[in-house]
């Protein structure tokens, strides 16, 4: 595992160059061929002919500018848990603050989503008819949007008292 550390820490940003540099060439590969197998240029409108309801073409060489950047990131996703788990199995201790932290990120949501109510006036009361939104997935919606307010407040009240403490220091 250390010999894995050791070459990310040395070479990772090469890798991950290498990596953007391989999908970008992918995706202009993709969108460029097709555009040109489509008969069209790169100086051509193309809403007008997605918009039109009697075409037939078929635009699926944007599919990789979609699903490469979606897929990386459900790795990094996945590879972001594996790793959280590993390090709160292997060092239990050491993981306490994130584990405390997760708790109480945890507590202020679960209050926040019990003190909302569901939006059933104006426009958001319109928006949840219209998509079908429950009243307990409108409640998760509003926690959720709390919680995240209230992380960025404290982040920002954070960064700047940090600031001020390390002029003084």
């Amino acid at each position: 595992m250390k010999s894995i550390f050791t070459l990310l820490t040395k070479r990772g940003q090469l890798f991950a160059l290498i990596l953007a540099l391989v999908c970008i060439a992918i995706v202009f590969s993709s969108i460029f061929g097709g555009l040109g197998s489509a008969g069209y240029d790169t100086s051509l409108d193309l809403v007008p002919i997605m918009q039109d309801p009697e075409s037939t073409q078929n635009f699926d060489f944007f599919t990789p500018a979609v699903a490469i950047p979606a897929v990386l990131t459900g790795i990094c996703g996945i590879l972001v848990v594996v790793f959280l788990l590993l390090g709160i199995i292997t060092d239990p201790k050491g993981s306490m603050k994130l584990i405390i932290g997760l708790i109480v990120i945890a507590v202020v949501f679960f209050a926040l989503y019990s003190s909302s109510d569901a939006e059933t006036a104006g426009k958001i009361g319109a928006l949840s008819q219209e998509f079908d939104v429950s009243e307990n997935t409108s409640k998760v919606i509003s926690g959720g949007i709390k919680t995240t307010v209230g992380l960025a407040i404290v982040a920002t009240i954070s960064m700047v008292l940090m600031e001020v403490w390390n002029l003084f220091k």
